[in-house]
């Protein structure tokens, strides 16, 4: 016994064929063999292809990836700028606000001097009028020199409500 190791379907199968059949399915065959031995290159080169774009595809998106990544960071820092801008546009105004109100309440004081002003140089001129219309209808007495209290012609020594122990006589206490 024959240790054969082809199947016993695909033994003599060339049994029936010339060799000029043989030979037209040899070539056949290898016709076949080459076109898909292209094939398989070109899918292999279409594959290299793909791995050389997917490989330029993972860069584009790791680059998108850092973009997006520094666009939420630059986000988050112009909300926070923002957030800061908007305090201080809340401090200025309320310092604005106190600086309206003291403008205001320096306002009303400049007219309440501006008021008192106005009246007192009415009043100035009512007193100077006054003075002048009392000048020209009055006539001034001739003063004549003021004496001390005790050479007066009224004073008295001990007048007669105070008491005699408070009196000063011209010698001194009494």
């Amino acid at each position: 016994m024959s240790l054969n190791l082809i199947p016993a379907r695909y033994r003599n199968r060339h049994r029936g064929k010339t060799g000029l059949q043989l030979q037209r399915e040899l070539t056949r065959v290898e016709d076949k063999a080459t076109s898909l031995t292209a094939a398989l290159d070109q899918a292999m080169a279409e594959l290299t292809d793909l791995h050389a774009e997917n490989a330029a595809l993972r860069n584009l998106k790791a680059a998108a990836d850092d973009t997006f990544v520094i666009q939420v960071q630059l986000i988050d820092d112009l909300e926070g700028d923002v957030r800061r801008l908007r305090a201080e546009l809340a401090a200025e105004q309320g310092a604005r606000a106190v600086a309206e109100k003291d403008a205001e309440t320096r306002g009303r004081w400049v007219d309440d001097l501006d008021k008192q002003l106005k009246d007192a140089k009415r009043r100035l001129e009512i007193g100077a009028l006054a003075e002048a219309a009392a000048a020209k209808t009055q006539e001034i007495p001739v003063i004549t020199r003021v004496l001390p209290l005790h050479e007066a012609p009224f004073a008295t020594t001990n007048p007669g409500r105070v008491p005699p122990s408070w009196a000063v006589t011209d010698e001194g206490v009494a």
